[in-house]
């Protein structure tokens, strides 16, 4: 007998457009589940600073004419992935959503609109595992009446062989940007070193990740160096920051740098702009 599976694509959801309501709602849902997973805020300050980071946003995207690429991205990869799944089978019939866990549609409110006795598997859209990434999409479906089943994360040497593919084929066609006299520059998002309370940051998953993509690609470039896109607040953070990676690199004698967010399966703000700002403060 044919049956109907669905598949709900989780990823944190990030507004494309710099509008102040949009961000509001997106700050203030990350500062109730996730911050405070690692800052003790009282309740009362949130509100005071939803408002300050969505100004902040604002501001920012709007200065540099930024709009986030997050939600097309998931789009297309849901289109994909129905493609993909849709070949594959030839008597079930497979679904494809998109859920977000910080803005509209929820994971949550997409899982509990599915038929309940139709199997549902949610793939959370982040390169490790941790309690920032699928730990969130997990306890969105442990709230449902209903059974769903969180996939893994990809593992590192997968995940490694894709990103090096990805690189090194944007750029055959550029052969001045990759050997001897090009630094290879990997980012991805930083962490506290010292949670206030027991969490899996994932910063040991993110650096498996990492050394594993430096192995596939170090034999291409002269120089190839990790930096973290940290925070300013919450504690020590993972070492060096993007800022200080660049430095060195720029220490060295490279002039030429290609620059690869690892950490993130779709660009958004953090990824594209931050990392755009980086760079620019170096020649």
């Amino acid at each position: 007998m044919a049956l109907t599976r669905h598949v709900v694509l989780a990823t944190y959801g990030e507004p494309p457009t710099a509008s102040f309501i949009d961000q509001l709602a997106y700050s203030w849902r990350i500062l109730l589940g996730l911050t405070r997973k690692v800052a003790a805020i009282p309740r009362p300050v949130l509100p005071i600073i939803a408002l300050s980071r969505a100004r902040g946003r604002r501001a920012l995207w709007r200065a540099h004419d930024y709009g986030s690429p997050l939600e097309a991205i998931t789009e297309l990869q849901a289109t994909a992935l129905q493609a993909h799944l849709g070949a594959a089978s030839t008597d079930d019939t497979w679904r494809v959503h998109v859920g977000y866990e910080y803005r509209r549609p929820l994971v949550a409110d997409v899982l509990a609109a599915l038929p309940g006795d139709e199997a549902a598997f949610i793939v959370p859209l982040y390169a490790a595992d941790s309690a920032f990434t699928h730990e969130l999409t997990r306890e969105a479906v442990d709230g449902q009446r209903r059974q769903a089943s969180v996939l893994r994360a990809f593992a590192p040497d997968v995940l490694a062989r894709a990103s090096a593919e990805h690189v090194l084929t944007l750029l055959a066609e550029k052969p001045a940007w990759h050997g001897e006299r090009v630094a290879l520059v990997l980012a991805a998002h930083g962490t506290v070193l010292n949670p206030p309370t027991p969490i899996d940051t994932g910063l040991v998953a993110t650096e498996a990740l990492c050394n594993a993509i430096r192995t596939q690609l170090a034999g291409h470039f002269g120089m190839v160096v990790n930096g973290w896109l940290n925070h300013a607040r919450g504690g020590q953070w993972t070492d060096p920051p993007i800022e200080v990676a660049l430095e060195h690199v720029v220490a060295a004698g490279f002039t030429k740098v290609v620059y690869y967010p690892y950490g993130f399966l779709g660009d958004n703000a953090e990824s594209e702009l931050e990392g755009r700002l980086a760079l620019q403060q170096q020649p």
